[in-house]
């Protein structure tokens, strides 16, 4: 009988280790993004004891990871009715509240799961985890991150050497904009875990958010070297080198390929590269041998249709084709690109700029990249230009440089021009002043301080300070290669100082000094003698303003 004891013992310890074994490598192939691997070995393990609720679980997160929040949902249902009040399932079921948009029923089911799970007051790491999974996933505007870092915190505290646990809470911090804090998250990941593919990867993601090039590839790197069977590395890969060195995209995709499940992802992608390599028509035969096929509903055949056309001249299917996807695909899971994509697009129809500012906005409430939510907010800006709205183009034009760390000339001088443009001449001067101080060796802020002096004041007489120190400049930089442009504002500030102030006598220096510069001009031979009449006739100097004399005096 002991021995019999043993031998159930040890046939129920070898059956559980197989089961975590399993549900370890469908987490894993799930991690690497291999769906339909996980998905399979998920469901057969949950076919044959459809009480394992931690594999129910992550079958769950099979199906949200093609977007199926549905099927999701019957998976959970399903699994609580032979596990009622499961602390797995619960937590599944909090996560597709969050999808769709139930924050405060999202919140109940996880903390209910966290009581549920306690074991001697003690709370489980591992639902904690999922919790904090849960709360990662989507956009921005989905889930509660602050939650769920919490919950994390107290994961990583019972559990300290789960790098999974440090890589969500990097995610987390990613969705409230913390890029310091996600760091030390992914690291941590790192320093228990030193091989973790993932962590390398979600570095990388973090480094390519602050358009940092040698380090988001290095990471890229280490991810698809410490872990070759990584097919997401892979992919990130293709898409960087995609549009910047087809032979190079081409030998990531074969290694994506290589350790993907072969379906309508990879078919997809395929026909993309056919795109890539500029093979138009070829793509598009393969998009629509797609469409005609089991791949008709992949959703983004429509983009590729889009991209296809476009290049091909048909401009009318293009913005069909991308509107749909655009007005069809969940926001959260629309790219950069296409957002952009669909503003080229719609820019070249009369009055697309609404619709295109509407989808970048849309685009800034998923997208956490800076680096592209940066070209969304210039983009707004821009288009706010095209259609005459200058107030609204400054506004973008100051979210855009209060985000910017280290702004080139250009994004100087579009403030600078806005400003003038919208009669703010106080932040013009300032732009411009921060202009020359950071480009001095350019003479463009010197011509805005001009500009905005000018806007200011429609005699012009509040620009000589500018023109004056627009003249040093050139004077200093090369007289005689800016002498075309030291006359120039020698003749407005002789044409201002007679017409305005009848200042002869500073009219006729400035003359004086164009004629030095060019004994031809014709402007200063004809004025000077004009000039030298006014003084001698006793109008040398602007005329004083008497003050009347006081009633009484």
């Amino acid at each position: 009988m002991k021995k019999l004891t043993t031998l159930l013992l040890a046939v129920l310890l070898t059956s559980q280790l197989l089961f975590a074994q399993s549900v370890d490598e469908a987490r894993k192939s799930l991690n690497n993004g291999r769906i339909a691997s996980a998905k399979e070995s998920l469901q057969r393990l949950v076919g044959a004891n459809n009480k394992n609720a931690e594999a129910i679980y992550w079958l769950g997160q099979v199906y949200l990871a093609t977007d199926d929040i549905a099927g999701a949902k019957k998976v959970y249902q399903d699994g609580l009715s032979n596990n009622p009040n499961d602390s797995w399932l619960v937590v599944g079921m909090g996560h597709i509240a969050l999808l769709e948009g139930n924050k405060a029923d999202a919140r109940q089911r996880f903390d209910v799961a966290v009581t549920s799970s306690m074991n001697k007051k003690k709370e489980n790491p591992a639902i904690l985890n999922a919790i904090g999974r849960a709360n990662a996933d989507g956009g921005t505007v989905i889930g509660d991150p602050a939650y769920g870092i919490q919950q994390l915190k107290k994961a990583s505290e019972l559990d300290p050497n789960n790098a999974d646990i440090f890589i969500n809470l990097g995610i987390n911090y990613i969705k409230l904009n913390d890029g310091t804090n996600a760091y030390d998250s992914y690291t941590n990941a790192l320093r228990v875990d030193p091989n973790n593919a993932r962590a390398n990867f979600r570095l990388g993601k973090l480094f390519q958010s602050q358009n940092n090039r040698e380090k988001f590839l290095e990471y890229y790197d280490k991810a698809v070297t410490v872990d070759p069977g990584f097919a997401t590395g892979y992919l990130e890969l293709y898409d960087y080198y995609a549009n910047r060195d087809v032979n190079k995209a081409g030998d990531y995709l074969q290694k994506y390929v290589s350790n993907s499940d072969k379906d309508c992802s990879t078919e997809f992608l395929y026909a993309d590269y056919l795109f890539r390599s500029g093979k138009y028509q070829e793509s598009l035969d393969k998009t629509r041998a797609m469409e005609s096929g089991v791949c008709k509903t992949f959703p983004r055949l429509k983009v590729l249709y889009a991209y296809n056309y476009d290049r091909l001249g048909d401009s009318v299917q293009a913005k069909n084709n991308i509107l749909t996807y655009m007005t069809t695909a969940a926001p959260d899971k629309i790219s950069a690109a296409d957002y952009l994509f669909a503003v080229s697009i719609l820019k070249k129809s009369q009055g697309g700029e609404e619709t295109a500012i509407a989808y970048l906005k849309k685009a800034l409430d998923f997208d956490t990249v800076r680096a592209n939510r940066k070209q969304y907010i210039d983009t707004i800006a821009m288009l706010y230009k095209k259609s005459g709205k200058m107030a609204d183009r400054l506004e973008w034009l100051k979210k855009s440089y209060a985000m910017n760390p280290n702004p080139n000339n250009i994004d100087i001088y579009n403030m600078a021009d806005a400003a003038i443009l919208t009669a703010n001449f106080a932040l013009a001067d300032t732009m411009a002043n921060v202009y020359i101080q950071k480009y001095p060796e350019q003479d463009y802020g010197y011509s805005l301080k001009i500009r905005g002096a000018k806007a200011a004041d429609s005699t012009g007489v509040g620009a000589f300070p500018a023109i004056q120190q627009y003249i040093d400049f050139m004077t200093k930089k090369d007289a005689t290669a800016n002498a075309a442009k030291i006359v120039s504002q020698y003749t407005t500030i002789a044409s201002v100082a007679a017409d305005q102030l009848k200042d002869y006598n500073m009219a006729l220096d400035a003359v004086n000094k164009i004629i030095a510069i060019d004994p031809t001009n014709s402007f200063a031979t004809n004025a000077k003698p004009v000039l030298e009449k006014a003084i001698r006739g006793g109008a040398g100097g602007p005329k004083k303003t008497t003050t009347p004399a006081k009633k009484g005096k």
